[in-house]
């Protein structure tokens, strides 16, 4: 630092060196806990989108593995533990590793659907199947990274897609044709 910016800065006199001006402990504090709150909400939003990414992959790898997609006869949201472990459509496995992974799937309720095509599932993602002419089946499947801040009345669902590779052998019986 050279003597003139340590001039500009402070002030030499009988009492020995004292700073001219000085940032007040009020605003210093408020522009700490600004920056506190900007990161606790990048982390959050973060670790949110985490979890979507990795609740859309492994819907996707149980699609495949189940090949194809079938619905389950019960209403996962009141069935019991041992009702959802004996049930073996594709819905209630992928609902089972939602609920263990702790997705946030009661963020939608009946009227809001944000699906642009498809049904939302009641793990709070959507699946759409697409049948080419030569019977090949691929899924889509979108899960979304619910963002609120009721302070300032902001309210949004970013979607996060992928598609499965072809599924050959396809015995689902969903509604979730495109």
């Amino acid at each position: 630092m050279s003597c003139v910016a340590f001039i500009a800065f402070f002030k030499i006199g009988k009492e020995g060196i004292k700073m001219r001006e000085a940032i007040g402990s009020t605003w210093l504090t408020g522009i700490i806990i600004t920056f506190i709150a900007i990161f606790a909400g990048f982390l959050a939003f973060s670790i949110s989108y985490t979890k979507a990414f990795r609740v859309k992959n492994q819907i996707l790898n149980i699609i495949v593995q189940k090949e194809g997609y079938t619905s389950s006869k019960n209403n996962l949201r009141n069935v019991t533990e041992s009702q959802l472990k004996d049930d073996n459509s594709t819905e209630a496995e992928i609902f089972k590793y939602i609920k263990a992974l702790g997705y946030n799937y009661a963020m939608f309720d009946n009227k809001t659907n944000p699906c642009k095509e498809g049904k939302l599932k009641e793990g709070g993602y959507c699946v759409v199947r697409y049948v080419s002419n030569t019977g090949a089946v691929n899924y889509k499947v979108t899960t979304y990274v619910s963002l609120s801040i009721p302070v300032l009345g902001i309210s949004l669902n970013i979607p996060i897609s992928g598609e499965t590779k072809t599924v050959y052998y396809d015995n689902s019986n969903c509604d979730c044709d495109a």
